[in-house]
């Protein structure tokens, strides 16, 4: 496509919600110098600030800033209007001919402030320009981080679930008064046209993922005049059968007759199959009682969410407000429960659209077949793969069929259920027939009409395969074959990325500040408070934490509770008053950045929380330094081991005096709990349900690509003798921060049932009466907590810090 192309996309806009004009966006007005990245900077109240000039073929990036969940029409129109401008300006031989909007400020004129003499370097606002539109442009929302403007943003499209109640505990919360503000924003947004879309999510969904969805989604369905509303009811607990299945497998136990067999071979099967009539049976209940419970009566405590959400919305919404429902998997079995609640409620579903579904065709009948025989669902369409497809198809590498044959064959209790997402089973049902007409798609289709294609090729793919989705937008908005689905559903996974960590944190991007503006520091190690910038912002009293995990290593690698453990020292960090990233599947180089950008940040009277769980590692010592450890002499290093350990991603215990690089005075408390973790580094496998070792064994080769590595970036020994004494120093009272480690260096790090043994017991005396402890008497308590255990806590570092409150201010 040519750079002139007026086609082409000519803005590259970022979104930062609810930044406090007070605090923050007031000073973004200002000429402080800010990050090139931005050509221009979009306030809520249609006012523009001018960063950086114009390149001739290259986008415009716009950092708007938003009030609320959306961005106002005015920001719409400038939006629109500036997209056209840089287009024209773009197109046009001389640039200096094209006529600039009045609002929009030259870069190569005097700013406002200077004509007007005021402090603000933006345009007045004018009147507002027109909105093109009948819906808001579709504007990537980026990557997941769980931020709090994007929990906010999606707190009016997510109910979540925990056990099928209203969820107060986890990455995000619902609660009645949530349910209020949702319904009224619904409300609201069907008098302007929108019609609601009704999601529930499948039933291997962790709560993470489904708001990584959610979030991925939610505003193309906007675009579209849908405004979408997410069932997150938490129930990824299949990972459990999996770790059984895999161990199991390890120790020879799967069938009969115990033969070692390479897991992808498709003769093991049957005793998945065999273990998950035992096992898997159990997990799937547990879910589908989530499923059933979330529709339930009960009290304002006890009853099911999805009810209360169902009985607002009735007393809302008349009986003709077009609704629609979408189900993936074992979403079908949430909607059998749900949508009858909500057509008792008053409502009724224009169109259903069941993705995959693994309700069983018993429980449809009297359901949602039901509801569909009565009128009460109006459309109905299934989407399944073919019978081909299901064969294909494999669960964890381990089952080499679709999840559906495992349900069928194993987890509903008996042999060869009826499934509703089953070929095998649509065929033969007539009341499958009746319900859903031609309207069954089989996938992946093959030269088929929009109106009746699906290309997903997996079970899990239906929910983002774009052939599907946009068949269904189809559907919901009465387009033809030959109509065009603009904004084309964006193709992908969802992406669930890492937290801006940064002083007065509110969702800016991570990179606005880097050419420093008047009120941040100039240095980054400056180390007294009185040099750390201007009036109004309130520096050297941040708490933030930082806590990292890794789960998504290869078969065989893969770990289950390191993620889990971020997100419990997140929320426990939290409950002191921190703010608290969770960044989850790191590589090495993702690692320090993310460690550098807090730590660098950091001013003297800060307080910082670092928290790390992955695989770790003892590997070859190269440079001969662990016989000076005057505790723990050994030949060996200890090793953080990241996603990219292949190619050297690891971080050696000799890096982390150059990694921990602070200002004087900030007080810097770091939670290792991964194997070897005594001396800083080491971590660890897996989440099941017997203990594991969280340990990976890495040949010499691996160590030394990670030395090269780090030596063409820095000197690791010219690191360590910036530390007074030098290696036998090094883990002393005399370094500047302090390490609670989850083992000794010889030791292994354990986890069970979702987490590690150290976060398990950690995190219980933080959250009962030890949030007062010192760091001394802290690491006392989880001593005898672990008492008994395979592993020994390890305290290191600074003796004034150990000395003071955990999760007070340094003193």
């Amino acid at each position: 496509m040519s750079m002139t192309d007026p086609q082409k996309e000519w803005l590259a806009i970022e979104w930062v919600a609810n930044v406090p004009e007070a605090e923050l966006a007031e000073r973004l007005k200002k000429p402080a110098p800010l990050s090139q990245r931005f050509h221009y900077l979009l306030f809520a109240d249609g006012s523009i600030r001018p960063n950086r000039a114009l390149e001739p073929d290259r986008q415009a990036q716009v950092l708007v800033l938003r009030e609320g969940a959306e961005a106002s029409s005015l920001q719409l129109g400038r939006l629109d209007a500036l997209r056209a401008y840089v287009m024209q300006w773009n197109i046009a031989e001389d640039k200096a001919r094209v006529a600039r909007p009045e609002w929009l400020p030259d870069m190569g004129a005097k700013s406002v402030a200077e004509q007007e003499g005021s402090a603000t370097a933006r345009s007045s606002p004018a009147a507002p320009a027109p909105v093109a539109p009948s819906w808001p442009a579709f504007v990537d929302p980026g990557a997941f981080t769980g931020a709090p403007e994007q929990l906010r943003e999606l707190a009016l499209h997510v109910v979540n679930l925990r056990k099928g109640v209203l969820s107060d505990d986890g990455i995000m919360t619902t609660d009645a008064a949530d349910i209020d503000d949702m319904v009224a924003s619904i409300a609201a947004k069907v008098g302007q046209g929108y019609r609601p879309m009704l999601y529930a999510h499948g039933g291997l969904t962790d709560e993470r993922s489904g708001l990584a969805s959610a979030w991925a989604y939610h505003r193309w369905w906007m675009a579209h005049g849908i405004y979408p509303v997410y069932f997150i009811w938490e129930t990824g607990g299949l990972e459990t059968f999996w770790q059984i299945v895999e161990g199991e497998r390890r120790r020879g136990q799967m069938g009969a007759r115990a033969v070692p067999r390479d897991i992808y071979d498709y003769t093991t099967d049957p005793a998945v199959e065999l273990i998950g009539g035992r096992i898997g049976t159990l997990l799937w209940n547990a879910m589908k009682d989530s499923a059933r419970r979330g529709s339930e009566a009960g009290t304002s405590e006890t009853g099911g969410g999805a009810r209360l959400f169902a009985q607002k919305l009735g007393a809302a919404l008349s009986d003709a407000t077009e609704i629609f429902a979408v189900g993936h998997s074992a979403g079908s079995i949430f909607h059998a429960h749900f949508l009858p609640v909500l057509c008792d409620a008053g409502l009724q579903v224009s169109q259903l659209h069941l993705l995959a579904p693994a309700i069983t065709n018993a429980l449809f009948a009297p359901t949602l077949g039901k509801l569909i025989a009565q009128g009460k669902i109006g459309d109905a369409t299934l989407f399944a793969m073919t019978r081909q497809a299901e064969r294909a198809d494999n669960c964890a590498n381990i089952y080499r069929k679709s999840l559906l044959y495992l349900v069928s064959r194993a987890f509903e209790g008996k042999k060869e259920t009826p499934i509703l997402g089953m070929e095998d089973f649509i065929r033969v049902d007539p009341a499958v027939k009746q319900a859903f007409g031609d309207d069954v798609i089989l996938s992946p289709t093959s030269g088929a009409a929009p109106t009746m294609a699906s290309g997903s090729q997996s079970h899990g793919g239906f929910d983002n395969d774009v052939a599907t989705i946009e068949n269904i937008v189809r559907r919901m908005r009465g387009l033809g074959d030959g109509d065009t689905v603009n904004p084309p559903f964006p193709p992908g996974e969802p992406r669930v990325g890492r937290a801006t960590v940064a002083p007065n944190y509110y969702g800016m991007p991570a990179d606005l500040f880097d050419a420093v503006p008047d009120f941040v520091g100039a240095s980054p190690l400056a180390s007294s408070p009185e040099t750390q910038g201007g009036a109004g912002v309130k520096l050297g009293a941040q708490r933030v934490a930082l806590c990292i995990g890794n789960d998504g290593f290869p078969e065989g690698m893969r770990l289950y509770g390191c993620i889990n453990d971020a997100n419990t020292w997140a929320d426990t960090f939290r409950l002191q008053g921190y703010q608290a990233t969770v960044l989850p599947d790191l590589g090495a180089r993702q690692i320090r950045e993310a460690l550098r950008g807090i730590l660098g940040k950091a001013r003297a009277g800060d307080s910082v929380m670092i928290h790390i769980s992955s695989h770790g590692s003892r590997v070859l010592d190269v440079d001969g330094d662990e016989l000076n450890d005057k505790h723990f002499a050994d030949g060996e290093d200890e090793a953080l081991v990241a996603l990219d350990w292949r190619d050297g991603g690891l971080i050696i215990d000799d890096e982390w005096p150059e990694l921990m690089q602070v200002a004087a005075g900030v007080k810097v408390i770091r939670f290792h709990d991964f194997c070897h973790s005594g001396r800083s580094s080491r971590m660890a496998l897996g989440s099941s349900a017997y203990r594991r070792a969280r340990s990976v064994s890495l040949p010499d080769a691996i160590a030394l690509k990670a030395y090269d590595a780090r030596r063409g970036a820095r000197s690791l020994r010219s690191a360590r003798a910036a530390v007074p004494g030098g290696a036998a120093d090094l883990y002393g009272a005399d370094l500047s921060y302090v390490t609670f480690c989850a083992c000794l260096p010889h030791q292994s790090a354990m986890e069970e049932a979702g987490s590690g043994v150290f976060t398990r017991a950690a995190t219980k005396i933080l959250r009962g009466q030890g949030a007062g402890l010192s760091a001394d008497a802290l690491f006392a308590a989880i001593a005898a907590e672990m008492a008994g255990e395979q592993q020994e806590p390890l305290l290191e570092g600074s003796a004034l810090y150990r000395a003071q409150p955990l999760f007070g201010l340094p003193v």
